[in-house]
């Protein structure tokens, strides 16, 4: 919904006279794209509320005048959203059916002044002449949706020159009307925006939920099936199914993290566990070396310094074989990627280092942004941009840091520190 507050140039078109016929007035009263909006702005027969009430008030007592109020035109009556000064019933019932001087106000963008109701035959003709004895008004179009809906109001019972200090308060109050209204237009759409955004988080939630719970099956026939093959190979390819083991634990890990309320990228606390870091980096690189083998590179163990690191041993497995996997692919055949570690004091860093095309320094300033990826990633179309952004959260969830280097033609590395227990 647009709460629509004119600016103070059109409200200065005062009318003073009718500008159209009844006929012509009946039809903008019931003008179908007019009485959506007035549907739209949520006033009709809604509670009396504190904020329009007060503005009511304030009118009536800056101007002197015995009533004001804000009305909502509906097809066949008026009601008011509050009101100050009205006599039974009407104070109670809060709203009115025929001609009104409001029903005027919804022509042009400008207030309606009226000095004297019996100095014109239409404005003598309308029946609150007659049944309130209104002689003189004032009223402020409101709109919604660039459709007046109705009109902030002042009314006397005797003939009166409103001057132009009262138009001008009234021009300011409806104009703080309008602002109210804006501002309840606003908090609606935000919450049903906020609703929206729930819904489609729970709904992607659902999805993961039901994936990670039937990967499970799959998952457990091939540890099974590899545990058959293992046995049946009597120590022969003892690494190779050694490693599909421990490649079919991760992801089993990862589909129970997927359920839990932690989620994906929020490792458990008590899913860090003291683990050795050699063991760590000698795990993953057994991990990628089918991979490696494939692509006809050679991953290679630098120096492997043992050291204790307090790490959820799923997700960091994770972390080396992303950064292993990210060097197998910009790397051509023949090359190597290593891995090496260096202790310092109470820091461990890991590092994966290839001699693949490299990076220009644009694409290192970026390279840890989420969905970005560099040319050669999108021309090649085979991921989404996330691996090393996944990477750095993980690895910061361990308190450790992650960076990266290289130039074109000399490769790349990727360092990751963190911090490993000093008596160990």
């Amino acid at each position: 919904m647009a709460i629509d507050v004119p600016t103070m140039t059109a409200l200065r078109t005062v009318r003073r006279t009718p500008l159209s016929d009844t006929a012509t007035i009946q039809s903008l009263v019931g003008s179908a794209v007019r009485l959506a909006a007035v549907q739209h702005s949520r006033l009709l027969d809604s509670q009396p509320e504190e904020a329009f009430d007060s503005l009511s008030r304030l009118a009536a007592r800056l101007l002197g005048a015995p009533a004001a109020f804000l009305s909502v035109v509906d097809a066949d009556r008026d009601f008011y959203k509050s009101h100050h000064g009205f006599g039974s019933p009407l104070a109670e019932e809060r709203q009115l059916a025929g001609r009104t001087f409001c029903h005027y106000a919804l022509e042009g963008d400008g207030p309606l002044v009226i000095d004297d109701t019996h100095a014109h035959e239409v404005w003598r003709a309308v029946p609150t002449v007659q049944s309130l004895g209104v002689r003189s008004y004032i009223g402020i179009p409101i709109f919604v949706d660039e459709q007046v809906i109705g009109s902030f109001c002042v009314i006397d019972m005797r003939p009166r020159a409103w001057t132009a200090d009262e138009i001008e308060t009234m021009r300011q109050l409806g104009a703080s009307a309008a602002r109210e209204l804006g501002l309840r237009s606003a908090l609606a759409a935000a919450r049903i925006e906020a609703a929206r955004a729930n819904a489609l988080a729970l709904a992607r939630e659902e999805v993961i939920a039901v994936v990670a719970h039937d990967l499970r099956t799959p998952l457990q026939v091939l540890s099974l099936g590899t545990q058959v093959v293992q046995r049946a190979l009597l120590g022969q390819q003892e690494s190779t199914t050694a490693r599909m083991l421990k490649a079919v634990e991760a992801m089993r890990t990862m589909a129970d993290s997927l359920l839990s309320t932690n989620a994906l990228m929020a490792p458990a606390a008590q899913g860090f566990q003291p683990f050795d870091s050699a063991e760590l980096a000698r795990d993953a690189m057994s991990m990628m070396a089918p991979i490696a083998e494939r692509a006809s590179i050679s991953i290679v163990a630098g120096v492997l310094p043992s050291a204790t690191i307090r790490i959820d041993y799923a997700q960091m497995l994770r972390v080396l074989g992303n950064l292993i996997g990210n060097a197998i692919k910009y790397s051509p055949p023949g090359s190597e990627v290593r891995v090496s570690a260096e202790r310092a004091g109470s820091s461990l860093t890991l590092e994966v280092r290839d001699n693949g095309k490299g990076m220009t320094q644009d694409e290192l300033s970026r390279a840890f942004e989420r969905g970005w990826q560099g040319v050669e990633g999108m021309a090649r179309g085979d991921g989404a941009g996330l691996g090393l952004a996944i990477a750095r959260t993980l690895v910061e969830q361990h308190d450790g840091a992650i960076s990266i280097a290289g130039a074109p033609g000399v490769g790349t590395t990727v360092t990751i520190t963190l911090p490993c227990d000093r008596a160990a």
